[in-house]
């Protein structure tokens, strides 16, 4: 294998290396925005649980004023009952003291009934308070092992970046132009050979192809169109499904 060759072979892994790093930087902000969007709907989970307590509260201090009030209703047709001249007044007061009770009864049983509910938005409003909390512990933690990553992220791809430009320094500038224009479209534009077909795409190769490449020529795939070499230090790769040679002329 020529040096020319090698340091396109070393060039496309590192471009390869980049790609990845770039990748993964990339995604560290993501994965914080999702965390951070996590935290804010328990936030809004904390909130809503608070609000609906303080509600229920309202509600029953509500309730509590109306049973006051019909408690005072009670204690004035008593008081008039006393005072009255015929039994159809009586009998009015005592309908009007009937009605009064029967309220006092259905809002004391809508106050146990809004107990109940607020020991139920308690239970809740103290497991979403845990959960923010830990997840803004989480939160916190990400954000460390992310600026530490990021650092390193940065010194590696630098020097990936580097290494990049050194290798193109090494390739004929005609090599370089067929490198990016097939890599711009392929995402790789070497592939290597080995039992005669392309690693990349897995298609078989003519056997004038194949050993025009194997004898060091630099040659196109038929099939994907990727720049072929045959690294006979590689070990072999395991076999795949054999593919049917082209059976093209040349």
């Amino acid at each position: 294998m020529n040096e020319e060759l090698l340091a396109l072979i070393q060039l496309q892994d590192t471009d390869q290396g980049i790609a990845r790093l770039r990748g993964e930087i990339a995604a560290l902000p993501k994965r914080l925005a999702a965390l951070e969007e996590k935290l804010a709907r328990q936030k809004t989970s904390v909130e809503q649980a608070e609000k609906s307590l303080k509600e229920e509260d309202a509600k029953r201090r509500r309730m509590e004023s109306d049973l006051k009030d019909q408690q005072q209703k009670i204690a004035k047709f008593r008081e008039q009952s006393s005072s009255v001249k015929n039994n159809e007044q009586y009998h009015a007061l005592q309908h009007e003291i009937s009605f009064a009770e029967a309220e006092i009864r259905k809002i004391e049983d809508r106050e146990l009934e809004s107990m109940e509910r607020s020991e139920q938005l308690e239970a809740q409003l103290r497991s979403a308070r845990q959960e923010l909390a830990d997840q803004a512990k989480v939160v916190e933690l990400e954000k460390e092992a992310a600026r530490s990553a990021s650092e390193e992220q940065q010194k590696h791809l630098a020097a990936l970046q580097g290494d990049h430009a050194r290798y193109r320094t090494q390739v004929s500038e005609k090599l370089l132009a067929t490198y990016d224009r097939i890599a711009g479209g392929k995402g790789t534009a070497l592939a290597r050979v080995e039992g005669q077909r392309c690693l990349a795409c897995q298609m078989g190769l003519r056997p004038q192809l194949w050993n025009q490449v194997r004898a060091g020529e630099q040659l196109l795939c038929e099939s994907c169109g990727r720049m072929l070499y045959f690294d006979q230090e590689k070990p072999p790769v395991a076999e795949a499904a054999p593919t049917h040679l082209k059976n093209k002329a040349g």
